[in-house]
């Protein structure tokens, strides 16, 4: 994606603006898993401020660092209509399909990622939400996934053998890894740092936003760049919830999940390579695999593309057109 300059960023707020005198202002609660300085929440306080702006009739409230509760948590809480939103990757409460265009290897980079998934394939991939409650507004990134641990530098899967590796409980992560030859478990996010620190496992897998944001350098040494899982962050609202909605507040809500994701997205691409470096400055050794190195983990993958067919989660055809469009 050619980067969105804060202008643009700006002309888009100013475009939602428009003052309206309503009643009693109904609060739309919403939550992430991230702390206050990620990019998900930045992205968070942009949905609040443009609909703010733009009506009188909401005011958004944000609750981060799962205040709320689990992701799966938040999903079902969001489904029954006690909060309204939320920004998460637990495809099992969205629907299996999503997990599609979150399997290891199938994007390049963050222009593919864009192509596909603000476009028809996108689009039709954010529908099976509906089936389960939820209506997605918008394609938010969690990120390209690195690989870490505090024993070893690993340039091959071979360097997996013996690694106890923390993975969240999502069957694309968890069914990689195990293609990988790692021993996986899965650990709740919020309780990661501490069983890293402990020793309760040697290593873990997440974005370089998140690496920073939750300080997992302190606590790692080495780290390999090796981009296997893009992570979609899909920003879903509750689907009875949105029905309820007048034409008009639908449009004030999609508009401001449209500008939010975008700015969520701006943000997590500009600074990726500060983030890099972050890691660098605290004493993370960084590997990047060659071409060659990066094939052995690419066809370790296989099978993984053979389980998600075979669960109904996804098609051949879909896979094919997702990595070469």
């Amino acid at each position: 994606m050619k980067k969105i300059s804060f202008i643009i960023i700006v002309t888009l707020i100013l475009a939602l603006v428009s003052f309206q005198p309503g009643m009693a202002a109904e609060v739309i609660k919403v939550g992430h898993g991230h702390s206050t300085t990620h990019p998900v929440h930045l992205g968070f306080e942009l949905f609040k401020a443009a609909i703010e702006l733009k009506t009188d009739d909401f005011t958004v409230e944000i609750f981060p660092n799962s205040q709320l509760g689990s992701e799966a948590e938040m999903a079902e809480m969001t489904k029954l209509g006690t909060m309204q939103g939320v920004m998460f990757g637990r495809f099992e409460s969205m629907g299996k399909q999503l997990y599609t265009p979150a399997l290891p290897f199938v994007f390049e980079d963050y222009d593919h990622v864009n192509r596909v998934l603000n476009g028809p394939i996108g689009d039709y991939i954010a529908s099976f939400t509906e089936d389960n409650g939820l209506k997605l507004l918008g394609w938010a990134h969690s990120g390209f996934r690195q690989i870490t641990n505090g024993v070893k530098p690993i340039k091959s899967p071979a360097d997996f053998e013996g690694l106890k590796m923390r993975t969240p409980p999502l069957e694309n992560i968890l069914q990689t890894m195990d293609a990988f030859g790692a021993s996986a478990t899965s650990i709740p996010y919020n309780e990661l740092y501490m069983a890293l620190k402990t020793g309760v496992v040697d290593g873990q897998e997440n974005p370089y936003v998140n690496i920073v944001s939750e300080k997992f350098y302190e606590v790692q040494k080495y780290l390999t760049e090796v981009n296997y899982i893009y992570m979609p962050g899909p920003f879903c609202v509750g689907l009875d919830w949105w029905e309820g909605l007048s034409a008009e507040h639908q449009k004030i809500v999609d508009d401001a999940a449209k500008v939010a994701t975008m700015y969520t997205n701006y943000i997590t691409e500009s600074t990726e390579a500060q983030y890099k470096q972050e890691c660098i400055d605290q004493g993370m050794e960084i590997y990047e695999p060659t071409a060659e190195e990066r094939q052995a983990f690419i066809d370790m993958a296989q099978p993984v593309y053979d389980h998600f067919i075979e669960m109904d989660a996804s098609i051949q055809e879909l896979i094919e057109l997702i990595q070469n469009s």
